[in-house]
């Protein structure tokens, strides 16, 4: 079977590039671009770092003509740019590299649209973040619960133990739980499921599930 790149524009901390490789098939490989970024969840300066022609400098550092697809996968600053910005960004980045291009937030978006069941979301962002995520969804009466953890740092962001034991923020009386933004959420899958019966879902799994779809 011939191997299929996906190629990814990520902020250079690259904390939890494993949650991305986590949820890939044998037959892909991901190819990763880093550009530089503070580290700092401040509104002002996340808005700033979402530069695409610096997003797009980097993925040129890449092997260009290997890739089949590319993903965007920067979730703070795509959503405070909104959903312009997003689909933009798509666009922009798919024309130069003439290849399909997928952003966090629109596939988080869609898998969102999609749900008729009610969900539970937990953000590790501060509420500022937060709302500006939840306009991005059009039907907000599927969401049964929102809880912002507003957590100071990346590192802070792909801690464990920041996302188990907030039970009492949490409706779980549904069957589905969202954690947003970039979180590796793998290692959480089973916890959720045999304390509370409920299915985890976050970004990265999204985007990943959705690349595979575009280069099959």
């Amino acid at each position: 079977m011939k191997k299929k790149y996906i190629g990814m524009a990520w902020p250079s901390d690259g904390i939890n590039d494993s949650e991305y490789w986590y949820y890939l098939p044998k037959n892909l490989e991901l190819l990763i671009s880093r550009y530089s970024v503070s580290g700092s969840l401040k509104v002002e300066v996340l808005k700033k770092e979402s530069n695409l022609k610096n997003i797009m400098k980097s993925l040129k550092t890449l092997s260009i003509e290997k890739l089949d697809t590319v993903i965007l996968c920067d979730f703070g600053s795509s959503v405070l740019n909104g959903q312009n910005y997003i689909d933009k960004s798509e666009m922009y980045v798919g024309s130069k590299l003439n290849i399909p291009c997928l952003n966090i937030v629109n596939s988080t978006i869609k898998f969102l649209k999609k749900r008729k069941k009610k969900i539970s979301i937990i953000s590790p962002y501060n509420n500022t973040i937060t709302k500006y995520f939840l306009k991005l969804i059009p039907d907000k009466k599927i969401i049964s619960s929102i809880t912002s953890l507003s957590l100071n740092s990346e590192i802070e962001i792909n801690s464990i133990n920041n996302f188990i034991n907030i039970k009492k923020n949490i409706i779980m009386n549904n069957d589905l739980l969202f954690i947003g933004g970039g979180v590796s959420v793998s290692s959480l899958v089973n916890y959720y499921k045999k304390n509370f019966n409920i299915k985890v879902f976050s970004s990265p799994m999204l985007i990943i599930k959705d690349a595979v779809t575009v280069v099959k």
